[in-house]
């Protein structure tokens, strides 16, 4: 039976019309597999189940008018970087800011990155410093970081179930399928992968610009910890170093096998996913599945 490639996308694709975003991953596999000589796909071989519009409508139920109570007291308190969200939307938001700072190696955070309170909260300045430092070390703008870090955290803590249910919708009933994640789609892909009858069906799992190897993630899977989703599942890890969502690879010294881990160069774009597919490091993986299913 011919394997259906399901692309599970990243944040920010809300209002997004499922079937020309399929068609942009389309072309960029494509330009994958042609410099891998290898046959290329077609779109009714495809199926992108769309959560975008799910992940907005859970962030916009959970917002309230910020409360004074909320934000923080002075420049070293602890204080949400979104006050209109719930808290401990806001702590996970953090965890994952402090995360990405010890990564990145980041001197103005210095060695007070890597000295936790109980609850893992930054101080309001530190925060502050840590996200200017990160777009200037990354040529990313802070609001985009920030966006990032809500919709990591948001579905992390209040809108896994909703999503998975979502994507789960759009997957094929029966048949195998090769799985192609981006961005926080790789933490929906491995959330998914929990279920056995799916995992059995999955000739590979490709991730690009993922952000399982931060601990503030892992911390939040369900259940916790960096776990291979099992022995049967062939994953494949794509990064870009300058992508700043896929801060924490290589994922193989985490996960364990079987896993590859795949550096790759995406220019000015590191965390597009059409350049990732373009990669025939990347695409290969995904034509030789199918050309075996």
């Amino acid at each position: 039976m011919t394997p259906t490639i399901v692309f599970v996308h990243g944040r920010a694709q809300e209002f997004r019309d499922p079937a020309a975003l399929a068609l942009e991953w389309v072309a960029g596999l494509n330009a994958g597999l042609t410099k891998a000589g290898l046959a290329t796909i077609r779109p009714e071989q495809v199926v992108l189940p769309h959560y975008g519009n799910v992940l907005y409508e859970i962030t916009a139920r959970l917002s309230q008018p910020p409360r004074l109570e909320v934000l923080p007291d002075g420049p070293g308190a602890p204080g949400p970087l979104h006050p209109e969200l719930p808290a401990d939307v806001g702590e996970t938001e953090r965890s994952l800011l402090a995360d990405m700072a010890a990564v990145a190696s980041l001197d103005t955070a210095g060695p007070e990155a890597r000295m936790w309170t109980p609850d893992r909260l930054l101080s309001w300045d530190l925060a502050r410093r840590v996200l200017v430092d990160l777009a200037r070390r990354t040529r990313v703008d802070q609001e985009i970081i920030s966006a990032h870090l809500r919709d990591v955290a948001v579905y992390l803590t209040r809108g896994r179930a909703e999503v998975l249910a979502a994507v789960r919708a759009g997957l094929p009933p029966n048949g195998p399928v090769v799985l192609v994640t981006h961005s926080l789609g790789t933490v929906v892909g491995r959330d998914l992968l929990d279920d056995a009858g799916l995992r059995s069906r999955t000739l590979a799992w490709i991730t690009a610009g993922s952000p399982l190897g931060l601990e503030a993630v892992q911390r939040n899977m369900n259940p916790p910890g960096a776990r291979h989703p099992g022995p049967t599942v062939e994953w494949v890890s794509a990064y870009d170093v300058n992508d700043i969502v896929a801060l924490g690879h290589p994922l193989r010294p985490m996960y364990g096998e079987p896993l590859r881990d795949v550096q790759v160069e995406n220019g000015d774009r590191p965390h597009a996913i059409d350049r990732y597919l373009g990669h025939a490091e990347v695409a290969r993986p995904i034509g030789e599945a199918v050309s075996r299913g």
